[in-house]
Order: C-alpha cells, then sequence, then structure tokens
C-alpha cells in the first residue's frame, strides 16, 4: 500500500513540476492571448518566415530560414550553417543542429498588425517570457546583420 501511495504521489509531483514549468514558460504567450493576439498556425508561420531573415535583439545576430528547410544562423556577427528549421503542426518553430540537437523553439503570434514571437526553449532550457516583436526582412540580409 505504502509503494502504491509513494508513487502516486512521485506522479503527481511531476504532473504538477511540469504544469508549473509551462505556466512559467508563458508568461509573454498569456500577456499576448489576453491582449487578444492570435498564434499563428503552421501555414502561416511557414509564410512569415520561409526565404526571409528574422534579426534577433544579440547584435549581429538573426537566421535566415531557406524554403528548402534549412537555415544559417548569425549569432554575434558570426555565420553557422547546416541547421534545419521545422514547424510543426500547432506551429512551433525549431531549429536544430546537424546531430539533431535543437538549439530553440519558438511560436509565433498576430497581435495590432504585428508579428510576435515567443521564444519557448533556447538549447534545452526554457525561457519565461523571452520575445517580442518579430523583426522580419525579406530575403537574405545576413551580412547586414551588425555591420
Amino acid at each position: 500500500m505504502y509503494q502504491r501511495i509513494s508513487k502516486l504521489l512521485i506522479v503527481m509531483t511531476v504532473s504538477f513540476g511540469l504544469l508549473g514549468c509551462t505556466v512559467a514558460g508563458s508568461q509573454l504567450e498569456k500577456r499576448l492571448m489576453s491582449d487578444g493576439a492570435v498564434r499563428l498556425n503552421a501555414a502561416q508561420v511557414t509564410d512569415h518566415l520561409s526565404g526571409n531573415t528574422q534579426v534577433w535583439t544579440t547584435p549581429g545576430s538573426g537566421a535566415y530560414f531557406l524554403p528548402d528547410g534549412n537555415v544559417y544562423v548569425k549569432y554575434e556577427g558570426r555565420i553557422y550553417p547546416l541547421r534545419t528549421w521545422t514547424v510543426d503542426s500547432d506551429g512551433k518553430v525549431c531549429i536544430a543542429f546537424p546531430n539533431g540537437f535543437v538549439s530553440s523553439c519558438s511560436v509565433y503570434y498576430y497581435k495590432d498588425d504585428t508579428v510576435w514571437y515567443v521564444t519557448l526553449e533556447i538549447m534545452g532550457v526554457a525561457q519565461e517570457s523571452d520575445g517580442g516583436p518579430d523583426t522580419i526582412v525579406e530575403g537574405n540580409t545576413l551580412s547586414d546583420i551588425g555591420i
């Protein structure tokens, strides 16, 4: 009987812990949704990013999302090729290294004529409220970032 109660308590603790992570990781999402923002679906976010450069807030950083699923990442002035980007059925975008390790995942919202991004995780670490208005430039402009 004690084993059964212990197992039940472990399952409940893990479940509440995961729920806490979900709530903590979605502060910006909650704010956007309470302000009437609508989450972009897979087709919308693919159209938004494909063939365009996303300029990040870190100086000299961004990503060029090729329509074929490859992405060039520029971080602090250095370009890193051989990454891929995927969009799941819920519109979550993830960038992965060649070995499949996910470096970041984000979701996108539309609010007041602006697309907003919410970064869910970077290098496996959940982000509490990283994001903001999305800066997208048409085509590959990585050479212009931070110069």
